[in-house]
């Protein structure tokens, strides 16, 4: 027969070992979560600096069509540390025209689609949106 001191040993080292696997598990869960953080954070930063990228090359297009109505895209642009693709612009004239903007910056893509009113005295803009696949600037 094992005497209280002995088995109280025991329960000890059993509650020592419970507690430091708790605290393992924590530590280790809050390892995870701080990788998955800043691996969103990470991809948000990319995400706004591709919207950038996309804006920049559509105010650009823009830009190139008030001055030149005969404007047709089909360029590709830098701007920092993404590029983007201006798309063939459709329409001809002064209204009803069709901008369509792809951004990237690292494995992020961004897309712009512009519709344009009428391009003169002013320009007017009917609809400018982000989109996931373009459908404006196709055929």
């Amino acid at each position: 027969m094992q005497s209280p001191r002995t088995s109280g040993g025991y329960i000890y080292l059993l509650s020592v070992l419970v507690v430091g696997m708790i605290a393992a598990t924590v530590t280790f869960s809050f390892l995870l979560l701080a990788t998955s953080s800043a691996r969103t954070g990470i991809a948000v930063q990319r995400s706004a600096i591709t919207m950038s990228v996309a804006q920049a090359c559509a105010e650009y297009a823009l830009r190139q069509l008030f001055e030149n109505p005969d404007y047709t895209g089909n360029e590709t642009r830098a701007y920092g540390a993404g590029e983007c693709d201006i798309l063939e612009v459709v329409g001809y004239g002064n209204e009803n025209r069709s901008i369509c903007i792809e951004a990237t910056h690292g494995s992020v893509t961004r897309r712009l689609e512009i519709l344009i009113k009428q391009l003169l005295p002013q320009v007017e803009i009917f609809s400018w949106q982000e989109v996931s696949v373009i459908s404006a600037c196709s055929y």
